[in-house]
């Protein structure tokens, strides 16, 4: 299926590494003009190289902190600039340190608040000029699996992630006269660095190994695996593409059919 993304101008917010670059990469495979961005200027040159060698299509990158209004608002303007009008917006940003609730301080909710939420609003509100000249465009905002079934020691991810959807949702509404579309997704078990830090954090939790507890894990899944940020790359192709006419305000998960509720 062509998607229909040739030349289209994507911005994929933290996409240096883990599900933003593998986001970033599927987008590239679909001859899109992508716009990588991070806070780390190594990884970022690095992300850089392997998309353009899996892919052969190289991405323009440019540093950005997501955490900082003035990084947001100068990473969109330098997309234009340099590609052109944004016809996608793709948003990730790092997530928060897991622990319970009374571990947490003021500085620790508003610092998720920044990163998980707020610096999804200023980059929404920063390229919706750009996808209005062009009468209309996809945002698509990622989250986690938390927004249907709350995740053990993830207090701050599961408020944070709520707020999302419910952004989204209102938006859908909102952006449906300028031809914008806007859908939440969520990772469950994805094979990234997060995963591997939670995993090794919940090991030591139960005393046990790595390796043993994530042989345990896998037993509750119906696929028996972790799921690859390809996987979860294509379903974001998709929903930022021109083959996605209609689908605008859903919620959707990429888990493997780990989740249980509806």
């Amino acid at each position: 299926m062509d998607l229909g993304l040739k030349n289209k101008v994507v911005l994929c917010m933290a996409s240096a590494a883990g599900l933003g670059k593998g986001i970033a990469t599927e987008m590239a495979r679909e001859g899109a003009s992508v716009m990588l961005s991070g806070h780390n200027a190594d990884r970022l040159a690095a992300a850089q190289a392997d998309i353009e060698k899996e892919t052969g299509n190289r991405p323009e990158a440019y540093l950005c902190d997501v955490n900082k209004a003035e990084d947001v608002q100068a990473l969109v303007e330098h997309t234009v600039n340099t590609l052109g009008d944004i016809y996608a917006l793709v948003n990730m940003g790092p997530g928060p340190k897991p622990g319970p609730f009374d571990s947490f301080a003021d500085s620790d909710w508003e610092k998720a608040f920044n990163s998980c939420l707020l610096s999804y609003v200023r980059s929404i509100r920063a390229v919706l000029p750009s996808m209005r000249r062009l009468g209309g465009g996809r945002i698509l905002n990622s989250t986690s699996s938390s927004v249907k079934d709350c995740l053990d020691n993830l207090i701050l991810s599961n408020t944070m992630r709520m707020g999302v959807v419910g952004m989204s949702k209102t938006l859908s509404s909102e952006l449906g006269k300028d031809n914008i579309l806007i859908n939440v997704i969520g990772p469950g078990r994805i094979g990234t660095d997060r995963i591997t830090n939670l995993n090794a954090i919940r090991a030591e939790k139960a005393g046990i190994s790595v390796a043993e507890y994530e042989k345990e894990d896998l037993k509750s899944f119906p696929l028996g695996r972790y799921g690859t940020v390809d996987e979860y790359g294509r379903l974001a192709a998709f929903l930022c593409s021109e083959a996605n006419t209609y689908i605008s305000g859903q919620t959707i998960l990429v888990d493997g059919g780990l989740t249980r509720a509806y």
